[in-house]
């Protein structure tokens, strides 16, 4: 039998990896698809990080984090932490980078412990109903939580000391993510953040304007979903009527007029602490609205300070009473738009990195939007792979005339929701996320000088939208979503003319570490803050097992409590091994 399944799986292993070869030829000389990609342009680089830095001194810092837990006498043990490398650059006729005096920053240092009993943990994660089936992943959320807390935190903190700013992570992709979770905190209709800080108290109005219209200086769609939003937003420079707020969004009155009723029906839920006066074509937000987002942003720090400061039990209000990672998400939304905010203030270039993407923009919706708009002339359909970054390492790997370092052409994160169907593009879910937030691309930038095919890994960085070099390849096209057709102004590059994306892999190909396997292609500071927080994290996870141990072991010798300090299967697993020892 063992005989027949080993020759069945040996044929069709051949099976698979013949159609994988098939596959694989399918890239080769296809100049066509070879096109979606843009190759570095080392003056052009130089010119622009003189234009966007200035010239003389300055700094590049990467954060990274790293998280774990434990489970000791019913009791959760999770730890979190995150730090930073920094290194210094100059700015002159070319931009150089001293990655030999890369350093880890002592004051950029994020760590937090989080102690809860196993029966408290439902009330931490919102009851949700699938803590039963998946425990373990269930528990994951809270480590990781506080783990893009701390990583959120300094990055708000080195904003402004760091020129070029490196995250660990997609922010597209992390603004997504929190976004869910806050919007899923709005329809709980419940929050504790407001009770953390005594002397800066928020309402759900405050917290419901921070997740709906963000910091004020990001930007708000005017298409039909979002609508009473933007007009919220010229509601908060002052009071105005339909035909002003018409006249300056570029809409009809009679939508505009529809959103302000929208806008009446959010002041009742509110208990009509939104506005002043509703009249018929004009409406007043009572004076206090236009300072959510300072009480926001201030309760959001305050807690980060308090977690990381260890001042308080991360999550606990009371003996019995819990925050809940909802809102700790909400407070990582904000900090994550406070920085964005913040980088554009101090023109900090910010960065984010994802090694490990399983996205599949490309297939679904870049190269099919890209074609369409004659960015990419198809010579034949493309081969059938979703997944983005095989998709373009094989076709790297199989054009040689695709020289590293490379990028693809630069795309908005509202891509990412959209999908192409028979010719058409449309939601991938019920709708399209907010366009001019985020800008992606992939990049690749090395390859082995001995055997050029062979290259370093296919990376995702994204950088966010900065209307002052992406207004002019922001572009208006049609999608279908529920509800009918809506025209999204998204941003796509074209032909090679994003200068803040072509700043950006000039720098990345500067940054990264050929003598490390883990850093070739990669990034040196973010391989150095990766190190770092890895071993922190298995040093503090061994201390406080130990302290718990000694805390909690005593408590069961005490009580008679015999049993419960570790789970059964432990127990008896080391009475076994000690039995055969024997």
């Amino acid at each position: 039998m063992s005989a027949e399944i080993a020759e069945d799986l040996s044929k069709q292993t051949r099976d698979l990896v013949s159609r994988f070869e098939a596959r694989v030829s399918s890239f080769s000389r296809r100049q066509d698809l070879a096109s979606l990609t843009i190759p570095s342009r080392q003056r052009e680089g130089d010119a622009l990080a003189k234009k966007f830095f200035g010239q003389g001194e300055h700094v590049a810092t990467g954060i990274d984090g790293s998280m774990d837990f434990d489970e000791r006498l019913q009791m959760m043990l999770f730890y979190a932490n995150a730090t930073a490398y920094s290194c210094p650059f100059t700015v002159g006729d070319r931009i150089r980078f001293d990655l030999s005096l890369a350093h880890r920053e002592a004051k950029l240092a994020a760590s937090a412990a989080v102690p809860l009993w196993a029966e408290d943990l439902s009330s931490v994660l919102s009851n949700e109903p699938e803590i039963d089936l998946e425990l373990e992943h269930s528990m994951e959320k809270i480590p990781n939580s506080f783990m893009t807390l701390g990583e959120l935190y300094l990055a708000y903190l080195a904003c402004g000391k760091a020129q070029i700013l490196f995250l660990d992570r997609p922010m597209s992709g992390t603004f997504s993510t929190l976004s869910g979770d806050a919007r899923n905190l709005m329809r709980r209709g419940e929050s504790k953040l407001g009770k953390w800080v005594g002397e800066a108290r928020i309402s759900m109005l405050d917290l419901s304007l921070a997740i709906n219209l963000g910091s004020p200086a990001m930007t708000v769609p005017t298409r039909s979903r979002y609508l009473h939003l933007a007009v919220l937003k010229e509601l908060l420079k002052g009071p105005a009527t339909v035909e002003a707020i018409s006249s300056r969004l570029g809409t009809t009155e009679v939508a505009t007029l529809r959103a302000m009723r929208r806008i009446t029906k959010i002041d009742e839920r509110f208990g009509n602490e939104l506005l002043a006066d509703a009249a018929d074509n004009k409406l007043v937000l009572r004076e206090s609205i236009a300072s959510y987002w300072e009480r926001v942003l201030a309760v959001s720090i305050k807690y980060a300070e308090d977690v990381f400061g260890r001042k308080r039990h991360p999550l606990a209000l009371s003996s019995d009473e819990y925050m809940t990672i909802l809102d700790v998400n909400a407070i990582s939304l904000f900090l994550l738009e406070a920085v964005c905010e913040r980088a554009r203030v101090t023109r900090t270039l910010l960065v984010g990195i994802a090694k490990d993407t399983t996205a599949t923009d490309v297939a679904r919706s870049v190269l099919p939007y890209a074609s369409s708009a004659g960015f990419v002339k198809l010579s034949s359909p493309p081969p059938r792979l979703k997944n983005d970054r095989a998709f373009l390492a094989i076709l790297s790997s199989e054009n040689p005339s695709i020289s590293t370092p490379w990028r693809t052409m630069s795309y908005d994160s509202a891509f990412s929701t959209i999908v192409e169907i028979n010719g058409r593009l449309m939601s991938a879910g019920k709708f399209v996320s907010r366009e001019q937030l985020f800008v992606r691309s992939y990049f690749q930038l090395r390859a082995l000088k001995t055997d050029p095919s062979v290259r370093s890994q296919v990376f995702l960085f994204d950088r966010t939208y900065d209307e002052r070099y992406d207004l002019e390849g922001t572009r208006s096209f049609k999608v279908k979503e529920r509800g009918g057709e809506t025209q999204v102004a998204g941003y796509f590059e074209g032909n090679g003319g994003s200068e803040l994306s072509n700043l950006v892999l000039h720098i990345l190909s500067m940054t990264d570490n050929p003598e490390v396997f883990e850093a070739f292609g990669h990034n040196q500071l973010l391989y150095l803050a990766d190190k770092a927080v890895k071993a922190e994290v298995r040093m503090l996870r061994s201390s406080l097992r130990g302290v718990a141990d000694l805390r909690v072991g005593g408590v069961s010798n005490r009580r008679k409590i015999f049993g419960l300090i570790s789970p059964y299967r432990q127990q008896r697993a080391e009475a076994e091994h000690a039995r055969v020892r024997q």
